[in-house]
């Protein structure tokens, strides 16, 4: 029964749903437009890197099929191996607060090859905020 229920909360753990409700408040969003994504932060405060490493940012994480970072994104990302399809690592510049203009931080993709279709398949940010300390917020694509 400890099994199963280990079991039960790392699948729970990997759906986006249940994230935010263990992050309760969390107002963060990572929206997919296309070969884009925009990260909105109104608060509460910014969003860093790790707080024990000096010059972190926050991590983007995306995978996708037919992709690269366009000449923008690229000095963020770098493309990480794995069997299928692409996946990417961009490590961000801190995220500020921005409660009034909602001022988002855009990451744009493009085709790899002009002659294939491209798409981001998922990505999600992680990071911290300096009121929450050593607490990660993760938020997802939707």
């Amino acid at each position: 029964m400890k099994y199963l229920a280990i079991i039960l909360a790392l699948t729970l753990s990997a759906c986006a749903p249940v994230a935010q409700v263990l992050q309760p408040g969390e107002k963060a969003t990572l929206t997919q437009q296309g070969l884009s994504l925009v990260v909105t932060n109104p608060g509460p405060d910014a969003l860093t890197g790790d707080p024990s490493v000096a010059g972190d940012g926050p991590a983007l994480n995306v995978r996708g099929v037919n992709i690269k970072p366009d000449a923008g994104a690229a000095a963020w990302c770098e493309e990480v191996k794995i069997d299928v399809g692409m996946r990417w690592r961009c490590g961000l510049p801190e995220i500020p607060f921005d409660a009034v203009r909602l001022t988002p931080l855009r990451i744009t993709f493009v085709p790899n090859d002009a002659s294939l279709a491209a798409q981001i398949t998922s990505a999600s940010l992680a990071a911290y905020r300096p009121s929450k300390g050593a607490v990660p917020v993760v938020v997802y694509a939707r």
